[in-house]
């Protein structure tokens, strides 16, 4: 009970100073000849061929029409993708994110987009975002470079 007392009695900042910093040098320093990478080395996942909506051999410059006022906004955060690459475009070796003007996996508070036209993110989680529209008919004609099918369950006769 007289402990309890005592330690009531202690101010509080006094405790919470022993707790600010810990002791200069605590951790020793690495050892010489030893050569430690600042950060963990990147691995490269592949990613799911169905989050691929478009594959082509063209420039991605040429895929539509550049869509000025939604990149200001898009710069701005108020027109992005809910989730960053979750569908992607690959144009030329170049990756581009992809949202549908309908509402999927695109954040449009202020209902700017067109229902009919999917929207190419180039740079899109920075203010360096460009904004490419085209319709499913522009789509379909910019898949000229589709994976060979190989494998599955279903045989044209």
């Amino acid at each position: 009970m007289a402990a309890l007392a005592v330690l009531l009695a202690l101010p509080v900042p006094a405790l919470a100073g022993m707790m600010d910093r810990t002791e200069p040098g605590h951790m020793s320093p690495v050892p010489p000849g030893r050569d430690l990478p600042i950060a963990p080395p990147v691995m490269q996942y592949p990613m799911p061929p169905q989050w691929v909506t478009i594959r082509s051999n063209q420039d991605w410059r040429k895929a539509g029409k550049f869509e000025k006022d939604l990149s200001k906004d898009c710069a701005a955060r108020r027109f992005r993708e809910i989730t960053p690459m979750r569908f992607r475009a690959y144009f030329k070796g170049e990756v581009l994110s992809v949202a549908f003007g309908h509402g999927l996996n695109l954040y449009d508070p202020q209902k700017k987009a067109d229902r009919m036209l999917i929207y190419l993110f180039r740079e899109g989680d920075s203010t360096a975002c460009t904004i490419q529209s085209i319709t499913n008919e522009d789509a379909r004609l910019l898949n000229d470079a589709q994976p060979p099918k190989t494998g599955g369950s279903f045989k044209k006769q």
